[in-house]
């Protein structure tokens, strides 16, 4: 019996982001995220019910999920973080693709976001933005692509 190699999508990531719109950006890298905190997040779209009679469903459907991505970013005076905020307000729209470790296993693309930075301290960690994508409407497709990632 032959044993099938596994390529599973985890490890330390690589996370790019491309400025949308006028002057459209080139792609740029961050930092390291500290680990454990890159996360893609659903949110199941809303359920519709057509009830009858007796509280039974004659049938049912759902809404498109929602998806947003985070990741935190220790902040070093040696880093310069490729998205800027003012009071966590991003003014311009982003791609961002998400590149496991093993360039072979499937990564996150999403084509449209809106951004959102907080930023927080503590003694372990010292100052951290944590970085909030909100995945917008594709122009086509999928919102959220799961592929593999091919560097431009």
């Amino acid at each position: 019996m032959t044993e099938k190699t596994v390529t599973v999508s985890w490890g330390q990531p690589k996370i790019e982001v491309k400025k949308l719109g006028l002057g459209e950006g080139e792609w740029q890298e961050f930092a390291t995220p500290v680990e454990g905190t890159t996360q893609l997040t659903t949110t199941q779209g809303d359920k519709m019910e057509a009830k009858i009679e007796g509280g039974e469903n004659e049938a049912v459907k759902y809404k498109k999920n929602t998806y947003q991505l985070t990741f935190n970013v220790r902040q070093v005076p040696e880093r310069t973080d490729p998205i800027v905020d003012t009071d966590g307000v991003v003014a311009d729209e982003y791609a961002v693709r998400v590149t496991p470790e093993n360039p072979e296993s499937l990564g996150i693309e999403i084509g449209r976001s809106s951004v959102n930075v907080q930023k927080t301290y503590d003694v372990e960690n010292g100052i951290v933005k944590i970085y909030t994508f909100d995945v917008l409407k594709a122009e086509a497709g999928e919102a959220v692509k799961i592929q593999k990632i091919v560097a431009d």
